[in-house]
């Protein structure tokens, strides 16, 4: 099977570089890392997925991180299609950017996107201009 296949219990991730379990959160990460590349232009060497991190004296993992000038510049929290962007989501991410410090913020779930400054003003763009800290 191809591992775009939607039957197929693995997808290749480029970016890790080996094949990941094609679980319904990780089709939305990878439907949201071609978006970040294609749609918004990010550049892929900007882009990290999957690393730990330690919150709250717990071992947790990112989804995606993206970088401008080495410094950490958006997190974005991957759901799977059918959970609600919700403030339970919210607070996930706000805990985990207690431990990184990135300005800007985002939620997808694949069928829609919630950008927010790490303040929690929500914004009315999909993607921000790569690098900006500012609207």
């Amino acid at each position: 099977m191809s591992m775009m296949d939607p039957h197929s219990e693995e997808l290749w991730d480029a970016f890790r570089k080996k094949n990941v379990k094609a679980t319904p959160e990780e089709w939305v990460r990878q439907d949201a890392l071609r978006r970040l590349i294609i749609e918004a232009g990010y550049p892929k060497e900007a882009i990290s997925v999957e690393k730990g991190i330690q919150v709250n004296g717990m071992m947790r993992r990112y989804d995606i991180a993206i970088y401008s000038e080495s410094e950490l510049w958006m997190l974005i929290e991957c759901k799977a299609d059918r959970i609600p962007l919700d403030d339970k989501v919210c607070d996930q991410w706000m805990r985990y950017n207690t431990a990184l410090n990135a300005p800007w913020g985002a939620l997808t779930n694949g069928k829609e996107w919630r950008v927010f400054l790490a303040d929690g003003k929500e914004v009315d763009v999909k993607f921000p201009a790569f690098g900006t800290f500012e609207l």
